[in-house]
């Protein structure tokens, strides 16, 4: 059972802060330290001062300036508890424009051992670690994670789409990035209820925020550790924004790798391993043979499970399409089949480990696997940066997602990259221990 409630969001303050795509930004944990300088210089409310500070001790000047922007006005919270229903326009790279839909909301913390809110991804002590410190210091959940239900009729987004069509929203967005945010209230309490009844018996799956849903399982036990609690108290919830998997307008965009920290193999001895494993498709490595390689591995992809690689100082772009599945059998007995089977399982454990020699601990030590969503960039930095090798995937499909979170089990870090991002800074939840989650009132 999952159960979901309306909260007060807090919000810029619009009369203050006229143009939002100067303070909006991406999610902390995809901003690089260059895009985190300029997203400083944007503006002095910019999120990033919260959502990921320079200062020296950061987590105390978080807490400072939160309350600082609360007493001056720049922020400024919901009188009633709403469920906040976005729109989000974008376009993919090919120009195709599509519209995700989905909603805020708040859904009670689980632990991951009920079965109700399943993670897909393997997570980081550091991180974790980070995010705790941030909530202890500011009492506020500063972004939502990312949540998905399946609804094949797709009755939420059809009932938020009818209250809101024709309505203007309270925010509008045009994020630098490109496209377009939406925002609407939902206080209706009869709607809000018939939502709170769709989503009662939907299993949720983590798509992004794993992160931010352990640390807040941590944060959430140590507010029950400092005096009585009940359950209903708004520590015990987290912000989610729910989005239906079932939608065509979810979009997975597959993550590519750039590595290095392994020991160099001669050229034939490198060769003859990858077709002791894989049958191996050839490209040129000119600008003519990346756009056929590029396409081959999409094509291949629909049918196959294929990884694309580049090796510095190989005149070929290649496509490796596994041979026998029995290897992975072999050297991943503890997985099922539908995880040791994809792409990105193959490539961790038997190019990475097995052929190439790099370990577990070195592959998630955050020195040797550099990652992007632009195969374009990819291959041009391993021409020009200290890398030995680039690879190249398809998306992981939702099905394969659902079927391995279901089995209880984890896919490699970055197997996925829900596309686009949440905005960070659209909205926040502010956590008062005094508070508890009220069922909403009738009119």
């Amino acid at each position: 059972m999952v159960r979901v409630a309306p909260f007060r969001g807090v919000f810029y303050n619009q009369k203050k802060i006229r143009d939002l795509a100067k303070v909006v930004t991406p999610p902390y944990d995809v901003i690089s330290r260059e895009e985190q300088e300029k997203l400083y210089r944007k503006s002095p409310h910019s999120f990033i001062r919260l959502d990921l500070s320079q200062e020296p001790n950061s987590y105390a000047a978080v807490a400072e300036l939160w309350q600082s922007w609360q007493s001056e006005g720049i922020f400024h919270r919901d009188e009633i508890p709403a469920v906040y229903f976005l729109a989000h326009r974008f376009s993919l790279k090919d120009g195709e424009v599509k519209e995700r839909q989905g909603f805020f909301a708040l859904t009670e913390l689980q632990d991951f051992s009920s079965g109700n809110i399943r993670p897909h991804e393997k997570t980081l002590e550091a991180p974790k670690e980070d995010r705790l410190k941030l909530m202890l210091a500011c009492h506020a959940q500063l972004s939502p994670i990312f949540a998905l239900y399946s609804q094949p009729k797709r009755t939420i987004n059809r009932i938020l789409s009818e209250q809101t069509e024709g309505k203007t929203p309270f925010i509008e967005v045009k994020p630098d990035g490109g496209g377009e945010c939406r925002l609407w209230r939902i206080t209706d309490p009869e709607l809000i209820r018939t939502i709170q009844r769709e989503m009662k018996e939907q299993p949720l799956l983590i798509a992004d925020g794993h992160h931010r849903y352990e640390a807040t399982l941590r944060y959430r036990d140590h507010m029950r550790g400092e005096g009585p609690w009940s359950g209903s108290e708004t520590f015990n919830y987290i912000m989610t924004y729910f989005a239906n998997m079932n939608d065509d307008n979810v979009v997975i965009l597959p993550t590519h790798r750039l590595v290095r920290g392994y020991e160099p193999k001669p050229f034939l001895q490198l060769e003859e391993a990858l077709q002791t494993y894989f049958y191996v498709e050839q490209y040129p490595k000119t600008g003519e043979g990346k756009v056929w390689f590029l396409k081959a591995l999409k094509n291949a992809g629909k049918k196959h499970r294929v990884i694309g690689v580049s090796f510095k100082r190989d005149p070929r772009y290649l496509i490796l399409r596994l041979k026998n599945k029995r290897i992975l059998q072999r050297l991943a007995k503890d997985l099922s089949a539908p995880l040791r089977e994809l792409e990105v399982s193959t490539l961790h454990i038997l190019v990475l480990e097995h052929i190439l020699g790099l370990s577990p601990e070195r592959q998630t030590s955050g020195e040797t696997i550099r990652y992007s969503q632009d195969e374009e960039s990819v291959l041009q930095a391993l021409e020009k940066e200290d890398f030995q090798a680039a690879f190249i995937l398809n998306a992981t499909k939702s099905a394969d997602i659902s079927t391995i979170a279901n089995g209880g089990e984890k896919m490699p870090q970055k197997s996925t990259y829900f596309y686009p991002k949440l905005l960070s800074g659209l909205v926040v939840n502010k956590i008062d221990p005094s508070e508890e989650i009220q069922e909403p009132a009738d009119k």
